[in-house]
């Protein structure tokens, strides 16, 4: 194994100098000692994936135990092809296991937040063919795990060794996608998607892949034995020569909110830095669908958007009629929409939109895009568009994958900003493409979650990047309380934030004051903190912008009383506009809203109760 450390860096100084200061363990111990300075020789200057420092990791007991760790078994020439990782009280999380590789291939590790990273450099010219990674991860017992089948699967707990019972992927996500709606290009039964989340006695765990542009994904089976977790491949690869693998990786925090927290700094290291030189044209922002297709509707859409916040309106499938047959450089509704007295003007709606200072997103599907991508881009582009929304992309094996981050690229080119679903995920590729705002491969409120499903999503999902779970607000086929639904977009990260998802804005009680909290609520922030959670029971998240913070609690599972020191808001006295359940014990979905205004300071708790399908929000500002 090589030892991926700080470019031009002599790494004995930077990683001995920061570790003997840290951990008096190692600076006493000769023998290793010795191996720093013999690995100096070794590998006096090798790359490291950018923004990835060594500076990162100090100070942290769980990271310093896993340097250690890697340095021991990985970084500093032991001959063993094994990586351990150790939880913040010491105690052994995972054993990672790697094949030997044969001719022409080696095995780079790099130390992350909290675990290690790993990829394999293929030496060479010409091409190869990958057909598979047979690495293994050892947790040492049977431990309760977050596998779903895929993308859009509803997450429920399983142990490792029933990985494989999880439920089955529904019929409409499989074959080639000839006349279906989404596809996988390879069907691995009993498999789960990437990242998978493990849940120890001292710890929580994640594995997953970052940085996967044109290669395939990985998939996770249980292993052979007791505890061990093996990933596959989700079909062969085939790479032009030399080249290296996406990372692939594990960490572990004391608990998910610890882990949640680290997650987007690993997953920004561990892909290409942006390939935007200027991005300055991407913009964040809360959007909403015309959700009937109409020029009325649409213009009222405009109007109810510029009025309550928004920065976006998008327009889904039907705007140039079939989706997946008509052409999208032809606008207009499907035949049987105009016989009925329906129209649509999309630039119409484009200019009024521009009138009013808003972008508008069109939803194209992957069948025409498969054919005429490039014409499609140029004539949104021309068209004063501000994004596009991919729709039912393949996804799986290389060659879909290669060709979502082409379009991607494409839409880079043009200035255009982008949304992928349905079964998409991004491994971090919005750090590589900042013009990614969001994706969906989410179990979101287009099937109707249940609360348990929505409070594991921020521990589990939520760590392969932003997602567009389409948050809805008084519809009736949402099965969880109202101040649930409001604290969707401050628990979920996503740079687009799709809202009232169902509703036209004649159906949307715009004048309730508990939606000041959307109102307000942007889609990027300052700083984040994951406060507290149990992964499916609740979660707390709050989020800062300026001085102001948006506290987002989903509650699941069974009535629970929270209390939440507010030292995070400031250091003197606070206003708190709290949005919660008014009958916590009623768990009856849309269960109304109660709003109160409180006079706290930062040395005070937030104490408010929620049902077992709610949650609260709240906006607090110093005085």
């Amino acid at each position: 194994m090589k030892q991926i450390l700080p470019d031009g860096v002599e790494p004995w100084k930077s990683l001995f100098e920061d570790l003997t200061k840290h951990n008096h363990a190692f600076s006493k111990n000769p023998r290793m000692l010795s191996r720093v300075r013999a690995s100096v020789n070794r590998y006096p200057k090798v790359g490291w994936p950018d923004s990835v420092r060594f500076a990162m990791l100090s100070g942290m007991k769980i990271t310093l135990l896993s340097v250690f760790s890697v340095v021991a078994s990985a970084a500093f020439a032991v001959e063993r092809d094994v990586v351990n990782v150790v939880a913040p009280d010491g105690a052994r999380v995972c054993e990672v296991s790697f094949p030997q590789l044969g001719a022409g291939a080696s095995l780079e590790t790099t130390n992350i937040a909290g675990g290690v990273a790993w990829r394999i450099r293929y030496e060479g010219q010409g091409e190869r063919t990958v057909a598979e990674e047979t690495w293994t991860i050892d947790f040492g017992d049977d431990l309760r795990c977050w596998p779903v089948s895929h993308a859009q699967g509803e997450y429920v707990p399983k142990t490792i060794s029933t990985i494989a019972e999880i439920a089955p992927m529904p019929d409409q996500y499989r074959g080639d996608g000839a006349g279906k709606g989404r596809s996988y290009e390879h069907l691995i039964e009993g498999s789960a998607e990437s990242p998978l989340v493990v849940e120890g006695k001292n710890f929580t765990a994640v594995i997953g892949d970052a940085g996967v542009e044109d290669y395939s994904r990985i998939r996770f089976l249980p292993g052979s034995k007791r505890g061990v977790v093996r990933a596959v491949l989700e079909g062969s690869s085939t790479v032009t020569l030399p080249c290296t693998t996406p990372w692939r990786y594990v960490r572990a925090a004391a608990d998910c909110s610890a882990l949640a927290q680290g997650q987007d700094a690993v997953l920004r290291a561990l892909n290409p830095p942006s390939r935007i030189a200027d991005a300055s044209w991407v913009k964040p922002g809360k959007t909403i669908r015309v959700a009937k297709l109409t020029t009325k509707i649409a213009l009222d859409t405009v109007d109810f958007a510029a009025r309550n916040g928004f920065s976006f309106i998008e327009l889904d499938s039907g705007w140039y009629g079939n989706e997946r047959t008509a052409d999208p450089l032809k606008p207009g509704l499907a035949p049987e929409n105009l016989a009925k007295g329906e129209e649509l003007d999309i630039f119409k709606v484009i200019a009024a939109a521009k009138e009013k200072g808003l972008g508008v997103i069109l939803y194209v599907n992957r069948e025409p895009l498969k054919k005429n991508a490039e014409a499609i881009f140029d004539k949104l582009a021309e068209w004063g568009v501000a994004g596009v929304k991919f729709g039912f992309v393949n996804v799986g094996g290389q060659k879909w994958r290669k060709q979502v981050v082409d379009w991607i690229k494409m839409c880079a080119d043009r200035k255009l900003m982008v949304d992928i679903h349905d079964e998409f995920r991004l491994a971090g590729l919005q750090h590589a493409w900042p013009n990614i705002l969001t994706a969906e491969g989410i179990h979101g409120n287009e099937e109707m979650p249940v609360a348990r499903h929505n409070a594991a999503l921020v521990y589990t999902r939520f760590l392969d990047g932003p997602g567009d779970y389409t948050p809805c607000w008084k519809n009736g086929r949402v099965k969880n309380s109202l101040a649930h639904q409001l604290a969707l977009p401050c628990v979920y990260t996503s740079g687009w934030q799709f809202l009232f998802w169902y509703s036209r804005p004649d159906q949307i009680d715009e004048k309730n004051p508990a939606l000041d909290f959307w109102r307000e609520i942007p889609t990027v922030f300052d700083e984040t903190l994951f406060i507290d959670g149990r992964i499916g029971e609740f979660a707390v998240v709050a989020r800062r912008v300026g001085k102001k913070w948006f506290v987002g609690c989903l509650n699941a599972g069974q009535k629970r009383e929270f209390s939440i020191p507010l030292d995070f808001a400031g250091s003197g006295a606070l206003k708190v506009r709290l949005f919660r359940d008014a009958n916590p014990d009623d768990a009856k979905p849309l269960g109304a809203i109660a709003i109160d205004v409180l006079a706290l300071s930062a040395k005070d708790r937030l104490n408010v109760a929620a049902a077992s399908n709610g949650g609260w929000a709240a906006i607090a500002e110093e005085q």
